[in-house]
This record gives structure tokens, sequence and C-alpha cells, in this order.
């Protein structure tokens, strides 16, 4: 089956976190978690949604959101509504400041600053301040806990990373520049410790 759509039609689509499911009239939605966290009812509500208006096959990504497959064009309202009623949105495509990733921070053993509080005010300042910025390309932010670096925050455009500083202090690394893809490379690591 060949799609029946515009590349406009699709493009616009993309713009609101719907990713083009190739060859077809269907999509896959890109539902926001804040750093990967959601509740019991939130997950039960994009399973519901995912079997009510898409395939029922359900995917997670690399920044921690939720990936819906199979939803029809002309069922996209009707699924963005469904999980606005749970408290969620779909999002996160395209050249702009992508959600936040951030490991279990203090829930891990190994923690060392509180990853999801930190993740849920850059969350808020950046991706839900700066969603409408088209930016020449993606803007990756990465939060992990101690620099066993499982989340790789320095593989990010800005990753923020727990250490341990004198006297028992606890800081933070900043990396700038991080990129995936390709041709990676770790961030430049800012030269003061906070």
């Amino acid at each position: 089956m060949a799609t029946t759509m515009t590349p406009d039609e699709i493009k616009a689509l993309k713009g609101r976190g719907w990713l083009h499911n190739k060859g077809t009239d269907s999509f896959s939605a890109r539902v926001i978690t804040v750093n990967g966290k959601v509740t019991a009812d939130q997950l039960q509500a994009v399973a519901e949604a995912a079997r009510k208006y898409g395939s029922g096959d359900v995917t997670f990504t690399s920044r921690q959101t939720i990936e819906v497959l199979g939803v029809p064009a002309q069922k996209t309202d009707d699924f963005e509504a469904a999980v606005a009623a749970a408290g969620m949105s779909v999002g996160g495509t395209g050249p702009k400041v992508r959600p936040v990733t951030a490991c279990k921070g203090t829930v891990c053993p190994r923690g060392i600053i509180d990853t999801f509080d930190i993740s849920q005010k850059i969350h808020e300042r950046f991706y839900v301040g700066w969603r409408s910025v088209v930016l020449p390309g993606k803007f990756k932010i990465g939060v992990g806990g101690c620099p066993n670096n499982c989340i790789k925050p320095n593989l990010n455009d800005v990753g923020v990373t727990g250490v341990m500083l004198e006297g028992g202090k606890r800081g933070y690394r900043i990396t700038l520049g991080g990129h995936w893809g390709r041709v990676g490379g770790a961030g430049a690591e800012v030269p003061k410790v906070l």
C-alpha cells in the first residue's frame, strides 16, 4: 500500500510529533515522558490508546519516550486527546530540543544526585519552554546520577553528571557539545565542577 498523503501533510504531522510509517498513511506517535518516568495510569492510557487508535504495538525510544505504532492519519487527533486526558502529549521530533533523558539517580545504589528532580526542572525550562523553537538540528540533554555513565550524558549536547567532590560534597560535572550518530563524540567538560 502506498501513501496517499502529500509531503506537506506528512511534514505537518511530523512537526506535531508523528513519525510517518513508510509506504502507508499511518504514523507512530511519540508520547513524551519526563525522564522516562510515567505513572501506572498513564501507561494504561497509552496502552488503551494504542489498542483503540493504533496497531496495538508500543516501543520505547533512546530518548525515553513511548512510541505507539500504526496510528492512521485521520485518528491522530483522537489519539492525542486520549493521552492528553492522562496528562501526556505527543512531540519530540524534528530539529528542536528533545525530551530530556535521565537515569534513575538516587533510586540506584550508586546515585549521587536526584536525577528525577533535576531532569524535571530541565524538561520544564528547555523542552517545554523551547519546544516550538526550530533549531539548526536536534538538541539533546542527558542527566546521569553518577560517573558510571549509564545514560551517557556526555554524548548529549548538554550533559549533567553527579559526582562526589572533596569533603564528601555532592556536585555536578557539565559537558557541552557531545553528539551521537555516525561519528559520535563525547562533549567537552566545563572546567569547573559545580
